[in-house]
């Protein structure tokens, strides 16, 4: 069945999903041309399902698996090869093996599910996209095409009326569907986006119009008309204002896809309806490659950047869509055309499944060849382990030698005595450390990292796998103690991840000065009363509100005295989709450090560490002989505004702040490597190998200020 109407629907489709990830023409909602396709496939696959048992009286799954085979198999195993050839060659070497991982999860038709556990994992969130992220959605329309066919010959098997049955039964699947969608977007966004439970709707309204189509022929023509124009309008709307800032799917897809069953309704015989503009020769050409388009944009514009390391211009741009589109033509005129009306290949259904099956298991061995690829993540440089001493504005200094780079690193640290009095303020370091000074000269990755580049994702504070580093989804602090778990004298850490970095050096120092530690973290949650964006969970992140007062109530009923601080600074108002103001962040702190006190807890705020502006590890591989093109300048990495905020806030509310600037970055760099250290595990947490370093430090600038607290209490 040919119409020239979803024909051009198609193009309409691609085009929006295309000029959205090329960033073009202020689509911001442009990913809704993919549920413009959900619903023509639904609608398409139905209509070819009922054609058949209509005319003979069944339908055959071996000769529909035969068709989906010939029609997507033979593109999307030539996009998989020569994608994860490209990626070989020109993307950084330790983003292989989950690339690799990808091809197979794309031939295999379960990217979606593979996509949403990786969009929603907290670790991985920040990496690159894959080239293969688009596959997502031709792996909802193949579990789709698993299950529909079964479910429609059950649904029409020895009913007189079984038309309708079919209606209802869909139609009640697709309401579950949809509440599914609309429930799971405000619990967990990406698995509402990438899930074929919460999917399935769409599809379900395309074949609903396919089941109905006797009654749709009914209207009038000029009525069919009329809401043909309002869906292709209301498709428009929805591909300019639907943003990925909004709650979608959800009850937000409703739009576009009521929309294109609008237009679907409207057929391509209604003489003023919409198909007069989709029929135009150019959209004509654009929908029969659609397929193919959608299958070559996407790794074109993924692995340009990536491979340019920086946004792409917009002449670029255009070339990479430009040789998209070229490359979709030519596959679709040499292979999938030819496939797919293959004579041979139509007369034996069991011949095709035999190509299709080959063709699926190329694909799965492609993945995994480039999953083990074999690749140097370092040079044979040798580097020393790294020393630094910190010089203080009181002269108190730390002195931290790291003698071998297989053993514990071993620390000697010098202090001043403890003065009588008032605790003393805690005393930052006025210059970089010698080791970072150093580490900004860093050519080559050495052969003895630690750790290394590809054990670095796991270089994290043990909080993370025991579960005190509370996730995404509760609400409830999990406390955990640790330090001297029999001390009268409790400190806290309190924050988000950017506060469970910090977990090694402060236990480590609580056990030899016997503080009793609680672990109050949770991932992306501020300290001070915000509602952040969050894309993992959805637009905003409500948890954390909750959860910050039960901590509040959890430092009464731990008895704490002292709290370190802090969160990352980047977190993102959901109003503008940038950081927060710093007069919102000065403004919150200003309210929550007197009511600390109030409680008789002295905080100290901890500085924000750098964002490198890339994933380290993996910049890193591509760059073994290059390390300084990973840093970031010392002013892009740190922000002094934001920086200074949360110094200038402490200050003024009487309370202390430990300023790790210069632990981490010499006067103009921030580097990624120092000696034989790695300082970074992805593009913003600290490894815990580069904390436990600086725990020393730390110690010599806290210790006496908390030991004073402490001494005060019991004079008390």
């Amino acid at each position: 069945m040919f119409r020239r109407d979803i024909e051009g629907l198609r193009a309409l489709a691609v085009g929006f999903v295309v000029l959205f990830h090329a960033k073009f023409l202020g689509l911001a909602g442009g990913f809704i041309g993919v549920d413009v396709f959900f619903v023509v496939s639904g609608f398409l696959i139905t209509s070819l399902l009922i054609s058949e048992h209509s005319s003979v009286g069944e339908i055959s799954l071996k000769n529909f698996y035969a068709r989906r085979a010939r029609r997507l198999l033979p593109a999307s195993a030539l996009v998989i090869a020569l994608t994860a050839l490209a990626s070989r060659i020109w993307l950084e070497p330790l983003r292989l093996h989950d690339i690799g991982t990808d091809a197979v999860a794309s031939g295999g038709f379960f990217s979606n599910i593979l996509f949403g556990i990786r969009s929603t994992d907290y670790l991985q969130a920040g990496q690159p996209p894959s080239p293969f992220q688009h596959f997502w959605s031709l792996s909802v329309e193949e579990q789709f095409y698993i299950v529909w066919p079964a479910l429609l010959i059950l649904l029409l098997w020895k009913s007189r009326d079984r038309h309708t049955r079919a209606i209802v039964a869909i139609s009640t699947l697709s309401v579950v569907s949809l509440a599914l969608c609309i429930w799971q977007t405000t619990q967990s966004q990406p698995w509402a986006f990438f899930g074929l439970h919460t999917r399935a709707w769409e599809l379900g309204i395309g074949a609903l119009v396919a089941l109905s189509w006797k009654y749709v022929e009914q209207l009038p023509s000029n009525f069919r008309a009329v809401i043909g124009w309002l869906g292709l309008f209301a498709i428009i709307i929805s591909g300019l204002k639907i943003t990925e800032k909004l709650a979608f799917p959800g009850k937000l897809a409703l739009l576009p896809v009521v929309a294109t069953a609008l237009v679907l309704m409207a057929g391509q015989n209604a003489h003023w309806g919409p198909q007069r503009i989709l029929s135009i020769k150019p959209l004509q050409w654009i929908g029969a490659r659609s397929y193919s388009i959608y299958l070559w944009h996407w790794p074109v514009l993924i692995i340009a950047e990536s491979h340019a390391g920086r946004d792409l211009r917009v002449s670029e741009r255009i070339i990479a869509i430009t040789a998209a589109v070229i490359a979709a033509s030519l596959s679709h005129h040499f292979l999938e055309n030819p496939v797919r009306h293959s004579v041979s290949l139509q007369a034996k259904p069991r011949l095709a499944l035999i190509v299709g099956g080959a063709l699926i298991v190329m694909s799965l061995g492609v993945g995994f060849v480039l999953r083990s690829s074999s690749v140097a993540l370092s040079t044979d440089v040798i580097a020393e382990a790294p020393i630094a001493i910190a010089t203080t504005t009181s002269t108190t200094v730390a002195v931290v030698s790291a003698e071998s780079t297989t053993a514990p690193i071993e620390t000697t640290t010098s202090l001043v005595t403890i003065p009588e009095g008032p605790p003393p303020a805690i005393v930052n370091a006025v210059a970089p450390i010698d080791a970072v000074i150093a580490g900004a000269l860093t050519d080559e990755v050495p052969a003895n990292l630690q750790p290394s580049l590809r054990g670095a994702s796991g270089d994290k504070p043990e909080i993370y796998d025991n579960g005190c580093h509370v996730n995404l989804i509760d609400t409830e602090p999990k406390v955990c103690v640790y330090g001297d778990t029999a001390s009268d004298f409790t400190v806290a850490l309190y924050g988000d991840s950017h506060a469970a970095q910090w977990f090694p050096a402060l236990n480590q120092i609580a056990l030899d000065h016997h503080w009793r530690l609680v672990i109050l973290t949770k991932m992306g949650c501020t300290t001070i009363d915000l509602i952040t964006a969050n894309s993992l969970v959805g637009p905003t992140y409500p948890g954390c509100q909750p959860w910050r007062e039960k901590v509040l109530e959890r430092f009464v009923a731990e008895n704490v005295r002292v709290v370190f601080m802090t969160n990352s600074n980047r977190l993102t108002d959901p109003a503008t989709g940038q950081p927060f103001a710093d007069s919102i962040v000065k403004a919150g702190n200003a309210t929550l450090i007197p009511k600390l006190q109030g409680m008789g807890i002295s905080p100290i705020v901890i500085t924000d560490t750098p964002y490198p502006g890339t994933d380290v590890p993996i910049c890193l591989s591509k760059a073994i002989k290059n390390v300084g093109s990973c840093a970031v300048s010392r002013d892009k990495g740190i922000r002094a505004n934001r920086q200074q905020t949360s110094i200038d806030v402490a200050a003024e509310n009487n309370a202390q702040y430990l300023d790790i600037s210069n632990w981490v970055c010499s006067l103009d760099t921030c580097p990624v490597i120092t000696g034989n250290l790695l300082m970074y595990r992805d593009s913003h947490h600290l490894t815990t190998t580069y904390v436990q370093f600086l725990t020393p430090l730390i110690d010599a600038a806290v210790t006496p200020y908390v030991d004073g607290v402490r001494s005060r209490i019991s004079a008390s």
